[in-house]
């Protein structure tokens, strides 16, 4: 095999990869498309109760942290300001605009270890469960800055505010 034929061979099948990811990436964004209308993106005008800054790692169905949720600016990981609010949580991630984690249908928050794409120390990640037009899913936030079992009872007394 002469070395053209392999570099277009390495090159076909790079391309065959990315065309499968490709394919694979839409057909998520399209099986949750639904969801894209429910994501609140108001920001709350009530003062924020805390605030910090850290990484927004992801959301996934809930008790499933392998099944990403690629709605809006929750598809991707990104560093974002967090702020509490009786509503709810503000996730404003670099670039995109703020979403509201509402808590008017519930919401509720624990720590974590792993999800997709992310793995860190023991409890290390804040998981925030919450209902995204009729699913529940867990967006996964890693706060550097914060006492993180701060932030989980902070997201926690709100639960007694909205229900």
């Amino acid at each position: 095999m002469t070395q053209e034929i392999a570099a277009s061979l390495m090159v076909v099948l790079a391309l065959l990869l990315l065309g499968l990811a490709w394919w694979g990436w839409h057909g998520r964004r399209r099986r949750f498309a639904h969801l894209e209308s429910a994501l609140v993106r108001n920001v709350p005008a009530s003062p924020s109760l805390l605030s910090f800054r850290g990484l927004y790692v992801a959301t996934t169905v809930a008790d499933q942290p392998l099944e990403r949720v690629p709605v809006g600016p929750l598809s991707f990981r990104a560093k974002a300001k967090f702020s509490l609010h009786p509503e709810g949580v503000v996730v404003a991630a670099q670039g995109e605009m703020p979403v509201l984690l509402d808590a008017s249908m519930g919401i509720e928050a624990g720590l974590a270890t792993w999800t997709i794409d992310r793995v860190v120390e023991p409890e290390g990640l804040v998981m925030i469960r919450w209902n995204l037009g009729g699913t529940s899913v867990d967006s996964y936030l890693r706060v550097m800055e914060s006492d993180p079992s701060t932030i989980v009872g902070a997201v926690n007394s709100l639960r007694g505010k909205v229900e």
